[in-house]
């Protein structure tokens, strides 16, 4: 089964993977890689890094799309703007990201 998004860990001096923060968070950076886009978003679990919850998680917009994460599901939900006056539309199922939406960063914390 191939995967909607891959994600790598960026690895760095200074970079805080793995390390606690303030009050035994974490903050995590990486990079996401999409293929294709599933309705519902696309998962991105980070529970092996943060096992109980994921409080905040950016990424860069790329592409004319923005982000929403799915705290609950740890999905993240991908919007554009679409043709029909709405403020934003969730991405058509099966569209290809893998160039627009390629190498997006991301930066999560958590517990």
């Amino acid at each position: 089964m191939s995967h909607a998004v891959t994600i790598a860990r960026l690895e760095t001096a200074d970079n805080l993977i793995g390390e606690k923060c303030g009050h035994n968070y974490k903050m995590i950076t990486g990079v996401l890689t999409f293929t294709t886009y599933a309705t519902g978003g696309v998962s991105v679990d980070l529970s092996q890094d943060m096992p109980t919850k994921v409080h905040i998680f950016l990424t860069d917009q790329k592409g004319g799309y923005t982000t929403s994460y799915d705290y609950a599901t740890r999905k993240l939900l991908i919007y554009e703007a679409g043709a029909d006056s709405a403020p934003l539309d969730e991405v058509a199922a099966g569209e290809d990201l893998s160039t627009s939406m390629d190498d997006t960063r991301f930066m999560a914390v958590g517990k």
